[in-house]
Formats: structure tokens, sequence, C-alpha cells
């Protein structure tokens, strides 16, 4: 019975990562190199993965911190608004990079929404952030939002009503049930929804490319290495690496488990 599922893996992804890896290590020139590995280790490349890693960390902590909250309010509040804010809240996750960046650049753009209100009520146009490292932190945010709330919504629904209404009988303040109940038992889903948010953020790509002005992440390397400056082994390499660090994240969290 595993044998279709095992032939089908090594099809679709072992074949795959075979290639990518012999084509970092070859070279047509000079034949087996790890030349392009040494070179991942200095200079623009090293900056480019300690910006990935950077913004990747950045912006999943700030998913967690704004997203936690609205997970547990839609999924154990009361009010109307809940069904709204879960609409609104997984848009993202229907839309590629490149529009997510979009829409930055029409909200926080040189000529956008928030820069034109201020300059009318202040007449200095501020908050023109679309293409600065803070607009690239918003788009990687607003891509991340909606893994956060979708895993974070599924362990807030396994929550007993009956031990938060034991609490509440004894007196336990609002602050205490969150802190000493809730977000223990949310724990587990908080640690996986950071990593499908950081693995997400670190290959990342459509809203990068339309946002980055100077701000270099690996994937945009990737795309310049191999289209640009035509380096193939050099591509792989940072293929390679950058899908080793997401696979990490990934299979790290699991192992924990």
């Amino acid at each position: 019975m595993l044998a279709p599922l095992v032939l089908l893996l090594l099809v679709l992804l072992g074949w795959p990562l075979g290639v990518l890896a012999w084509r970092s290590l070859y070279d047509t020139d000079s034949g087996i190199s790890v030349t392009s590995y040494a070179s991942l280790l200095q200079g623009r490349y090293l900056e480019a993965f300690l910006n990935t890693i950077g913004i990747a960390i950045a912006s999943t902590l700030l998913a967690l911190i704004l997203c936690t909250p609205a997970a547990i309010y839609i999924e154990r509040g009361q009010g109307r608004g809940r069904r709204v804010l879960a609409v609104m809240l997984t848009i993202p996750l229907s839309l590629p990079g490149i529009v997510i960046g979009f829409f930055i650049i029409l909200i926080f753009g040189l000529t956008g929404v928030v820069p034109q209100m201020i300059e009318a009520v202040t007449g200095d146009r501020q908050l023109n952030i679309a293409y600065t490292t803070w607009g690239l932190l918003l788009g990687y945010l607003y891509f991340q939002i909606p893994r956060v709330v979708l895993v974070v919504r599924g362990a807030a629904a396994g929550i007993s009503d009956d031990v938060i209404d034991v609490a509440r009988t004894l007196g336990t303040p609002t602050w205490r049930i969150y802190s000493d109940i809730i977000l223990p038992t949310l724990r587990p889903a908080l640690i996986n929804a950071a990593s499908l948010s950081l693995a997400t953020a670190l290959g990342a790509f459509g809203t990068a490319a339309t946002l980055s002005r100077g701000f270099r992440v690996v994937p945009l390397e990737i795309a310049a290495a191999f289209t640009e400056s035509f380096q193939p082994q050099l591509a792989a390499s940072m293929s390679l690496v950058l899908a080793s660090l997401t696979t990490l994240v990934l299979v790290g969290v699991r192992v924990r488990e």
C-alpha cells in the first residue's frame, strides 16, 4: 500500500531535489565544486540570507501577537462581527504575493491613500513606506495573517468551556484565565502557526519582488542569479540551502511534538 506513495514522493520530491543538489555541485567548466556554497557565506548573499531570516522572524512574531487575540475572539467571542472579521482575515490566503504588494503600494505608496490623507490634514506627506523595509514587513505580515488565524482558531475551539466557567466561578480575573488556561492550551497551536508562517515567509517571492528596493532577500537573489547573471550553480545552491532551512523549521516542530 505504501509503495505507490513512496514512488510518488520520489518522483515529485526526491528527483527534483536530487537534480538541484547535483546542479549546485557541478560546474560545466571546473566539474565538481563547492565554490558556490562558499560564496553564500560572504557579501550580498550572506546579507540576503540574514535579511530573509530577520524579516521572516519579525513578521512571524507580529502575526502571532496581532492574530492570536483575533482568532480567540472569532472562535470564542460573541457578536455578529466575528463572521465578518473571520472573512476579512482569511482573504489574504487567496491572494498572490504580487497582489498583496500592490495593495501595500496603494495604501502606503508615495501617492497612496494614507500619505495623501496625512498631507490633506497636515500639509506634509508622511508614511509613504511602501518601498521601505517597513512596507515589506507589512506585506509579509499581511499574507501570514490567515495562516496564524486558521491554526489558532482550530485550537481555540477545543478549549473546554467547563474549565473556564469553573475559573470564573472561583473569581479568577480574566487576565489570569488567559495567561493560566487559554494561552498554555494554545501553546502547541501557536508553535505550529509560527513554524508555518516562518516557513512561508522564508520562501516568499511575489511580495518581495513588488516592494523590495535595495533590501534583498534570498528568493530575489535566486531569480537574479538564474535569469540575470545566468549562474545556475549559484541559484541551485541558494535554492537548496533555503529549502533546507524551511524543512528544518517544519520538521523541527514535528520532532518537538
